[in-house]
């Protein structure tokens, strides 16, 4: 296994077995906080074995199926956050049900409720932990990725701001093939390195060190370039990202689909998926709610310190790509020089913004329906990083 297969595998192992433990943990608490009064802990636990068996297996289920022990690099700390939230709160509607089928007297709310409370906690802040952990490693040049991006224009030198302002996900942009001389500066102004034209991959693959090309290329011009570039890429086991804008089209959602083994990109307009975004709305808000109340003591300091550093402004509004606004907690000092706004990072501001804790206030914006921190509707980076007052 290569090293960095091996990194990720390890990855994913300590991923699992800290929610093992957190869940191990969590029945202890409920065994703990239901106990009758003269009955043995022991014997309490032996007859509330089903709760553990169950909820366990229906969540390390339904975590595989949602890829929540896969490394998702460039996925933001409150999304990630929101995404257990809403895989644990599916996870204990479906867990629920399966006991109250096998269990003879019903489902036993008092051990049940204690269980899924202390094991979403528990998750949580182990991943919120690891999380950190490892964005403090990435910065420190540790499990990095090292990239090669193919095609000079606006849309990868929006993914070279991205990558480049967020050191925690790791990537390493080794430089950049491009056959039009003129267009060479939209990447070297952003200090990218022009590595030569497109026909140079072929060289660059067998003699450097890539774990995945970028193409941005347009689809139609260099159709026949990019299913080269792909074959190139296939044949010694470098995955291939493409980005691309295919349709120009105000779709609701759109998501790759199969049928049998054709795969199919599916365009579906608001009248034919109103019932999946109702059902979507109605766990973004479950899930919000549960994130909350579980981080409500971390907010509430947050926001104290934040006053206190802002002179009692908190909240500030920042406007992402494509102009979507959302809430975040202020992290910037403004003043006026020359008639000019000047912007200045607070020392609190940098340590909120370094571990994404400035966007937890976007939980608001979930439950309002100003937002929504699904997969299929954020942008992975797209946020920035200025501020406005709130």
């Amino acid at each position: 296994m290569a090293p960095k297969r091996y990194q990720d595998f390890l990855l994913l192992c300590l991923r699992v077995l800290s929610d093992v433990v957190s869940v191990l943990g969590a029945y202890a608490a409920a065994l703990t906080v239901s106990l009758p009064a003269g009955t043995a802990w022991a014997d309490h636990a032996r007859s509330n074995l089903l709760y553990l068996l169950v909820f366990l297996v229906v969540w390390l289920g339904t975590a595989a199926d949602q890829r929540l022990f896969v490394a998702r690099r460039s996925e933001a700390l409150v999304s990630l956050l929101f995404s257990v939230a809403k895989a644990l709160f599916g996870a204990a509607l479906f867990s629920a049900f399966v006991i109250e089928l096998l269990e003879p007297f019903g489902l036993r709310r008092q051990v049940f409720i204690p269980l899924v409370v202390v094991a979403l906690c528990l998750i949580l802040v182990t991943r919120l932990l690891t999380g950190i952990s490892l964005w403090n490693l990435r910065r420190r040049g540790y499990n990095h990725r090292r990239i090669l991006v193919i095609g000079a224009n606006e849309r990868s030198a929006h993914l070279a701001s991205v990558l480049l302002a967020n050191e925690q996900y790791g990537y390493v942009i080794e430089g950049f093939l491009e056959d039009d001389a003129s267009r060479r500066p939209i990447l070297e102004q952003r200090g990218l390195k022009y590595l030569g034209r497109v026909e140079n991959l072929e060289h660059m693959l067998v003699n450097s060190v890539l774990d995945a090309v970028y193409i941005s290329l347009p689809v139609r011009s260099f159709y026949e370039q990019i299913q080269s570039i792909a074959h190139l890429c296939e044949g010694v086991g470098v995955p291939v990202r493409f980005l691309a804008v295919l349709f120009p089209l105000r779709m609701a959602t759109s998501q790759v689909t199969r049928l049998a083994d054709v795969p199919l990109l599916s365009l579906s307009f608001e009248r034919e998926v109103q019932a999946a975004f109702t059902l979507r709305r109605i766990i973004d808000v479950l899930a919000a709610l549960l994130l909350v109340a579980v981080l409500s003591p971390f907010l509430v300091v947050i926001a104290l310190l934040v006053a206190v550093d802002q002179r009692g402004r908190v909240f500030a509004w920042r406007k992402g790509h494509g102009g979507v606004t959302t809430l975040m907690f202020r992290t910037a000092a403004h003043g006026q020089e020359e008639d000019a706004e000047v912007v200045q990072r607070t020392l609190l501001g940098r340590f909120l913004e370094r571990y994404g804790l400035d966007e937890l206030p976007q939980l608001f914006m979930v439950l309002t329906g100003r937002d929504s921190l699904s997969p299929a509707y954020t942008v992975p980076g797209a946020t920035s990083k200025r501020d406005s007052s709130a």
